[in-house]
C-alpha cells in the first residue's frame, strides 16, 4: 500500500481537484457551436498505439445537445467526468486529469447543459438539478451503447461531486463505481463553514494593532457575513462570489488554493498554444464560454432550492464502491465535508469505500497535487474493476 504523509481517517490509508475557476469573472471560457455536428458524429485522432481514441461527440438531450470529448484506451473501462461549477467546462480537465488516466481508462469529458462546447442555454428555466440528472442519464446510455460498455464509472469534482451523487440517488444500475472529489452534499454545511471561518478570522485580525480604516472595513465584512448567514440564500450569486473571491483577499487567505502560485489564469490558458490546441479552442471560442458560464451559474445560484440542497441523509441509499477525496484546506466546500460524506455512506461496506484527505491542498488537488490525485484515482478504479470483472 502506498504510504503518504496524510492524516489517517478510519483504517484506510489517506491519500484531489477542481479548479473552481472564478465563476463571477469567468472570462477564461468560451464555446464553439458546430451546427452540422450530428448526433454521434465524431473525429478520431490516433496516438502512437491503435487503442487510443479521441472522439468529439454531440449527444441530443431535451431542447439541447451536449458535447462530450471521449479520450483514452478504448479497450478499458469508461469513466464519465463531471466538471465543477455550475458553469464550468471540461476542456481543462483533459490537461489536468488526462495524463494519469487516459492510458488506463477511456475517459468521457462531459460539458454540462449550457457549458463549454455544449449548446448555449436559451431558456434558463431548463437549468435545474432535475434536468441535469436527466441529461446525465441520456449521456450515460448513449456512451454505453456507442462504446459497448455494460456499466460506467463516474468522477465528479466540486459541484460535479454533488451532481454525481444526485444522479446515483435516481439510478445506480448503470454505474460501477464513483469518485467524489472535493464535492458537497450539504449546502448549509458548505455555506456556513465559509461564513464562520471568515467571521472568526476577521475578528482575530480586529484584535490586533490595525489602522482605523482597516478596522472599519473588517467590521463591515463581519456585519455583511452575518446578514448572509441569516438569509435563506435565495439570491446567492453575488454574495457567494464576494465570500469566495473578495473577502479572502482582505483576510489573507485564498478559499481555493494553498499555493496561489499554481493558480491558472485566463492569460495562462490563452497564451499556452499547446493547451489551446489540446482543448480544441480558439481564443474567441474560449472567451465565449465565459458568457455561458455566467448564465448557468447565476441560474443555479439564484435559486433557493439549489443553494439549500442537503442530500446527506440520502447517501444511505448509495451501495456502489465510492471514494471521497478532499484537500485538507478546502474552504470552498468546508473543511470536514469529505468526512461528512464518507460517514453518511452507511450502506457501502468499509472495504468498498475510501476517504482520502490530501495534505497542504485546497479545493483544487488536480492543480496543486496532480500526481497524488491521479495515483489515488487509478488505484481505486483499477482495484474495483479487477475485483468485480
Amino acid at each position: 500500500m502506498r504510504k503518504l504523509s496524510c492524516r489517517i481517517l478510519n483504517f484506510k490509508s489517506c491519500k484531489l481537484y477542481y479548479s473552481s475557476i472564478r465563476i463571477y469573472s469567468f472570462k477564461i471560457l468560451s464555446i464553439i457551436i458546430i451546427a452540422e455536428l450530428a448526433l454521434f458524429n465524431f473525429s478520431c485522432k490516433e496516438k502512437s498505439h491503435v487503442k487510443f481514441i479521441d472522439h468529439e461527440v454531440m449527444v441530443r438531450v431535451p431542447e439541447s445537445k451536449l458535447y462530450v470529448r471521449v479520450r483514452g484506451n478504448s479497450e478499458k473501462p469508461l469513466i464519465v467526468n463531471l466538471h465543477g461549477g455550475p458553469g464550468g467546462y471540461s476542456g481543462i480537465d483533459i490537461k489536468l486529469m488526462g495524463p494519469g488516466l487516459e492510458d488506463k481508462f477511456l475517459v468521457a469529458y462531459l460539458d454540462q447543459r449550457g457549458c463549454g462546447k455544449s449548446l448555449k442555454c436559451i431558456d434558463p428555466t431548463s437549468l435545474t438539478v432535475e434536468q441535469y440528472v436527466e441529461d446525465l442519464d441520456i449521456v450515460i446510455d448513449a456512451l454505453r451503447k456507442k462504446y459497448d460498455k455494460e456499466k460506467v464509472s463516474i468522477m465528479g469534482t466540486s459541484w460535479g461531486g454533488m451532481y454525481g451523487f444526485l444522479y446515483l440517488l435516481t439510478d445506480q444500475s448503470k454505474v460501477h463505481s464513483y469518485a467524489c472529489i472535493d464535492g458537497k452534499v450539504n449546502s448549509n454545511y458548505q455555506n456556513h463553514s465559509l461564513i464562520d471561518f471568515e467571521t472568526s478570522r476577521a475578528n482575530e485580525i480586529l484584535q490586533t494593532n490595525i489602522s482605523e480604516e482597516q478596522k472599519v472595513e473588517l467590521e463591515n465584512i463581519v456585519a455583511e457575513l452575518e446578514r448572509i448567514k441569516n438569509s435563506n440564500f435565495a439570491q446567492f450569486h453575488t454574495d457567494v462570489n464576494w465570500m469566495k473571491h473578495e473577502v479572502p483577499a482582505k483576510l489573507g487567505f485564498n478559499a481555493y488554493f494553498v499555493d496561489t502560485s499554481k493558480i491558472i489564469s485566463y492569460e495562462d490558458v490563452v497564451n499556452d498554444t499547446a493547451l489551446m490546441r489540446l482543448m480544441k479552442y480558439s481564443k474567441k471560442e474560449y472567451d465565449e464560454v465565459g458568457e455561458k458560464a455566467e448564465i448557468v451559474n447565476a441560474a443555479f445560484r439564484n435559486t433557493p432550492t439549489y443553494n439549500n440542497i442537503n442530500i446527506e441523509s440520502d447517501l444511505k441509499q448509495i451501495k456502489i464502491p465510492t471514494i471521497v477525496i478532499q484537500g485538507d484546506q478546502d474552504h470552498v466546500v468546508g473543511i470536514g465535508h469529505a468526512e461528512l460524506i464518507y460517514n453518511a455512506l452507511t450502506n457501502v461496506s468499509y472495504d468498498k469505500k475510501e476517504l482520502h484527505i490530501i495534505p497542504g491542498v485546497g479545493h483544487c488537488p488536480a492543480i496543486e497535487s496532480p500526481q497524488l490525485l491521479s495515483d489515488v484515482l487509478v488505484d481505486f478504479f483499477e482495484k474495483e474493476w479487477v475485483e468485480n470483472y
